[in-house]
């Protein structure tokens, strides 16, 4: 995870869900230069989500053995829902683990990204990104908690709507709902999560796009696009100025406003952003250590949810037709869906910055005239060429949109063995004993 000025709020905010058992040491002057363990916020952050873990499985032993069961009326949604539980109770757990446990990475981590941003500075004006990156984490957070929230809320309405219906047959239908309660609460644990691991692959991925606007740049005049003469509009025909217009540069300058006074030599910049480069890509590979169990039972929830919830939809819609229960199973499938596209797209976005540089470094090479810059940009290309880092979960999977087409593949398979069942289950209730 990145810890930083601009990341500060999403911090402690993961610090109140038990996911970064840090304290932060700065300097005199409010500079960060450490992180530790506390030995409380450990205790706080295991007993919180055991806490949690326990009483949830608590509420589901109670729902099984009630008379009239809330969620569990067959055999197949015993096990889809304990299933449906578990993946998140382990996803929490895993999450908490990982914070503890990956101390040492945070650490490499944040050391890495705060030289990249010292070596950044020297092109790109510091305020300005601090400030979007701060913005947009206060703003993914804020949305996040919104939508979770707001489920939750019709959630809980739709269950406690359902345990009035049958009140007449189980008169503590709603201790049933309340059980569930823990479960909620380790709902925001798991989008918490989900932000802070959004957030430091997006911290990664704008440094590597600062990088690529720091090489347009410092280095214009080699992908320059040709001049265009435009003939100014005159009442008298024999006059026509022409004026010559580089609309690269006038992009650049309005997009970017940066100084392009270029006191480094050529060289020496090709070798900074180099070294930050293969800096920053060992960073995807310190964040998937960090997060690399977390990860798998992550996409794992991903997986089971939207099964679950597709299947518990379809059974809606074709047996008992609640319209209320239907949208609201319609609502957890698209926050499930969200929830998977926020672990995919950070993870696409800061590849796709990644391997830009490689079609700008092409380009460089393909324009310089200086024998000297050809040199450091051929072992720019060649280092670029021989790393291909990615974020992976436990190395068992590459997180990228290729992983959706294995999903979609997955999901309707699944749901075809769940109808299956469903079906055997109707059957067997209907023969005579």
């Amino acid at each position: 995870m990145e810890i930083s000025e601009s990341t500060k709020v999403v911090f402690y905010v993961s610090r109140i869900f038990g996911l970064a058992p840090y304290v932060v040491k700065r300097t005199p002057i409010g500079q960060i230069v450490d992180y530790k363990r506390s030995v409380f916020l450990i205790v706080y952050s295991v007993g919180l989500v055991f806490c949690l873990a326990g009483l949830t499985y608590k509420g589901i032993f109670f729902d099984v053995t009630s008379k009239k069961p809330i969620r569990m009326k067959t055999a197949t949604s015993k096990v889809v829902t304990i299933l449906d539980v578990s993946v998140v109770v382990s996803a929490c757990i895993c999450g908490t683990l990982s914070g503890i446990g990956g101390l040492h990475f945070v650490r490499e981590l944040n050391r890495r990204l705060t030289e990249a941003d010292e070596i950044l500075s020297l092109y790109v004006k510091e305020s300005t990104r601090s400030r979007r990156q701060r913005r947009k984490g206060i703003l993914m957070l804020g949305l996040v908690c919104f939508i979770i929230t707001g489920a939750l809320s019709l959630d809980i309405w739709v269950w406690y709507r359902i345990a009035d219906k049958i009140k007449k047959e189980n008169s503590n239908s709603s201790a049933n709902v309340l059980g569930y309660f823990p479960f909620y609460c380790l709902y925001y644990i798991l989008m918490m999560f989900h932000v802070l691991f959004a957030q430091a692959a997006l911290g990664i991925g704008n440094r590597f796009r600062h990088l690529n606007v720091a090489l347009y740049e410092m280095f214009p005049e080699f992908g320059r696009t040709p001049r265009i003469e435009i003939s100014s509009i005159n009442l008298d025909s024999d006059k026509n100025d022409p004026i010559d217009v580089d609309f690269r540069k006038c992009v650049a300058n309005v997009a970017h406003g940066f100084d392009r006074k270029r006191t480094l030599s050529s060289r020496k910049i090709i070798e900074d952003l180099a070294v930050i480069h293969a800096s920053l890509s060992y960073c995807i590979v310190l964040v998937s250590k960090t997060f690399g169990i977390a990860l798998l039972a992550v996409l794992g929830s991903c997986l089971l949810h939207l099964v679950a919830t597709s299947y518990f939809l379809m059974v809606e819609l074709v047996g008992d037709k609640d319209a209320v229960f239907a949208w609201i199973q319609a609502l957890w499938l698209f926050i499930h869906i969200f929830r998977f596209l926020l672990t995919i797209e950070p993870c696409h976005i800061t590849n796709v910055e990644s391997n830009r540089t490689i079609t700008i470094i092409n380009s460089l090479r393909r324009t310089c005239k200086d024998v000297e810059m050809i040199e450091s940009i051929n072992m720019f290309w060649q280092q670029l060429i021989a790393s291909n880092f990615s974020f992976t979960a436990c190395g068992l999977c590459t997180i990228d949109r290729r992983i959706i087409t294995s999903y979609c593949g997955a999901i309707a398979t699944y749901l075809v063995i769940l109808i299956q069942f469903k079906e055997a289950d109707d059957n067997s209730g209907k023969t005579p004993h």
